[in-house]
């Protein structure tokens, strides 16, 4: 076989492969982690499990919405993870970083069944997909959804919809939160209510201490953001990155969060910088 020859060959093995869907890096397999241990499901595992069907109305494409897949309550006990300790927290890891937290004792409280699609029954073939930032995605391969007691009713609290999902960690939730949000006494109200809303809106791509995501930056090791960033700007940019970025795969928060809650996010910030880890 002659080099030009084989050199032809690998560009059409390589076009028929990415046409047939097959050239992706996303692995089939879901990572568990509780502590020290680690049980990896590979796509055989999953055979183990019954494979279902629901319906929801999914916030992320914002309609009714068919998908395919496994109970996470199954999932979790494949993996050996007992019964859902209300005193910890899940965290969903994304593909390219992203962390996606919701405590049990809220998962509880809001009566939603957490669901890991791998299917979008609405598609012949591979999945709707959606928009981040300068392209377009599919959630495979797993996707968190929830279904309600209600089909249309929103549970009374946030829960997290992460899609190209591939590690679920179970952890104990005063771990976490020490790092976050420590035992002080110059705590003030406005601190106070900026940590809430930095871990409902801005930790699944940010970490302070190391305990978020990796999307963005970190915000707070070595250096706090405001050492080296101010407030009007940081401001500013929070309500519209696209403004300052074209296609910035950041959300703006204009319109979603009052001017006081911003206010409320950098106090927050600021108090974080004499808690470093």
């Amino acid at each position: 076989m002659s080099l030009k020859y084989f050199r032809t060959l690998c560009i059409i093995t390589f076009f028929v492969i990415v046409s047939h869907g097959y050239a992706k890096a996303a692995s089939t397999d879901l990572t568990i982690v509780q502590g020290s241990n680690k049980y990896v499901i590979t796509e055989n595992g999953f055979r183990a499990l019954h494979l279902d069907s629901i319906v929801v109305l999914d916030p992320v494409y914002k309609k009714h919405k068919r998908y395919a897949g496994y109970w996470l309550s199954d999932i979790l006990a494949l993996a050996g993870v007992g019964h859902p300790d209300p005193n910890t927290v899940w965290t969903f890891t994304a593909l390219d970083g992203y962390k996606a937290s919701v405590a049990v004792a809220d998962v509880v409280q809001s009566g939603a069944k957490a669901f890991v699609a791998i299917e979008d029954l609405d598609k012949e073939e591979g999945w709707e997909k959606i928009p981040q930032g300068k392209e377009w995605i599919s959630p495979g391969p797993y996707y968190l959804v929830w279904q309600t007691a209600l089909e249309d009713v929103t549970p009374s609290v946030k829960l997290p919809w992460p899609y190209q999902m591939v590690e679920i960690s179970i952890g104990k939730s005063d771990e976490a939160q020490q790092k976050l949000f420590p035992d002080s006494n110059d705590k003030s109200e406005s601190v106070t209510r900026g940590y809430k809303v930095f871990t409902q809106n801005c930790m699944a791509c940010h970490s302070i201490n190391l305990q978020g995501g990796v999307v963005g930056p970190e915000l707070n090791v070595p250096k706090n953001i405001l050492e080296y960033e101010d407030r009007k700007f940081l401001k500013e940019f929070i309500g519209s990155p696209s403004s300052f970025r074209a296609r910035s795969k950041m959300p703006g928060f204009n319109g979603t969060l009052s001017d006081q809650e911003l206010d409320d996010v950098l106090d927050y910030l600021a108090w974080m910088g004499k808690h470093k880890i």
